[in-house]
């Protein structure tokens, strides 16, 4: 965390990589409490774990965008997008890159 804080709440596309289990999910969740101690509410963020079936509709990048639009334009304020495994979303970078230009 030491080295990821001066970063959280900067305008710039974090992605956070390592190897298999040591902690990458958990670093995500300690970012999320991070901004709710700034004050950030919960309600902003978006996180989906593409291990967990229930998102298995979104593995591609053109659908997961879809969806990610229709979910940040529900938010009133700065969204926080976290997405776990994002990996397994053929050319997720696609997605990734649509966002910021145009949220």
């Amino acid at each position: 965390m030491n080295r990821i804080n001066p970063f959280i709440d900067k305008d710039i596309i974090k992605v956070i990589t390592g190897i298999r289990r040591s902690g990458k999910s958990v670093l995500l969740q300690q970012i999320q409490d991070e901004l709710i101690q700034r004050g950030k509410n919960k309600s902003n963020f978006i996180y989906i774990n593409f291990e967990d079936l229930q998102y298995e509709s979104l593995l591609d990048y053109e659908t997961l965008n879809k969806e990610l639009v229709k979910r940040i334009q529900q938010i009133d304020g700065k969204a926080y997008i976290f997405l776990d495994e994002i990996q397994k979303v053929i050319s997720w970078e696609k997605t990734i890159n649509s966002l910021r230009a145009s949220f």
